[in-house]
């Protein structure tokens, strides 16, 4: 009996050490997790040829990244109602979702009933977090306390349109693409007044500012995931909208980068890939049509857009490895 109650004490122990160290695990990462995703997807429509490695490996990186928060919350539920509660935290939380339906496109061509079922489980996550995060804001909400991540819970949806090829639910598809659209073009202008005319950002929050820059290109991409015939004059809003917002960020960049590491840092990853996710897109349609001159500009755009989201996730990432494993943190 002493040997068994020193076993699940021993047990205990350990489920409490694993515990604790979960709950250091940065709710952000999620938003490292999607950029990481979305650039292994973007990488695989420039280079078709190795467009499954550049998915699955980068699914398999983002779902480690993802099952460790998925972990700290099942492990320790009260920093999920914590997190949900925090006027920035409880914003990116979706991220995670967003991240898991990226994988679950990568994952289509090997395990597409699994796929479809991880697509559909993230999608109703990622509305359920939505709810979430509307209702707490609805009962505590101060203008002050909006930063551009909130612009996740609503628009982020749209991610289900850019993953969307293959799942089926078109209809459900369609119907959250307007949802996201709309709401984006609702919340801008409140968003650009408050930080305009409001108090400035805190230091703590100000990397969400590169948030910025994704919700006109996620509504590109995903306007461009759903149709081979676009309208070509939403295409003329949002395309000049998703390039200056791209160029505020980089130009912000020059502030953000100096700022001490952060997991906030995540936010600089996605806004930079699904940019030129969105312009690889529009080139593609363009090419089918025959604007050949207009293409090969919005290629080479996209390019560079690639270029500097790559080594913008690459950064990130080193930064989170030294940061959580460097010798002054183990």
């Amino acid at each position: 009996m002493a040997v068994v109650s020193q076993l699940e004490d021993g047990l205990q122990m350990h489920k409490t050490g694993l515990s604790v160290r979960l709950r250091k695990v940065p709710t952000p990462l999620g938003g490292l997790a999607l950029g990481i995703a979305s650039l292994g997807a973007v990488w695989a429509l420039v280079l078709p040829g190795f467009a499954e490695w550049f998915k699955l490996s980068s699914a398999l990186v983002a779902s480690l990244l993802v099952l460790a928060i998925m972990l700290k919350f099942l492990s320790n539920p009260d920093l999920f109602r914590e997190d949900l509660a925090h006027p920035v935290v409880s914003s990116v939380m979706p991220t995670c979702a967003m991240a898991s339906m990226v994988i679950a496109q990568s994952l289509l061509s090997v395990a597409p009933v699994f796929a479809k079922g991880l697509w559909l489980l993230a999608v109703v996550a990622h509305l359920l977090l939505f709810i979430g995060f509307t209702v707490h804001r609805f009962i505590d909400f101060h203008l002050h306390h909006m930063v551009p991540s909130w612009f996740v819970p609503p628009v982020g949806i749209i991610v289900a349109a850019v993953s969307s090829a293959g799942m089926g639910h078109e209809k459900l598809v369609f119907t959250l693409f307007v949802f996201g659209l709309c709401c984006y073009f609702i919340k801008l202008p409140v968003m650009l007044y408050r930080l305009i005319f409001r108090e400035a950002i805190p230091d703590a929050a100000l990397p969400t500012f590169a948030i910025m820059a994704a919700p006109a290109s996620l509504s590109l991409a995903g306007y461009l995931s759903i149709t081979n015939q676009p309208n070509y004059l939403l295409v003329a809003v949002l395309l000049p909208l998703a390039i200056f917002m791209t160029s505020l960020v980089y130009v912000a960049f020059v502030r953000l980068l100096r700022l001490p590491f952060s997991p906030g840092y995540a936010a600089f990853t996605f806004p930079m890939v699904i940019g030129a996710t969105a312009l690889f897109k529009l080139a593609d349609i363009l090419n089918q049509q025959g604007y050949q001159k207009v293409c090969d500009l919005i290629n080479n755009l996209a390019g560079f857009e690639l270029l500097v989201a790559t080594v913008i996730v690459f950064y990130v990432a080193l930064r989170y490895l030294w940061f959580y494993f460097s010798p002054r943190h183990s």
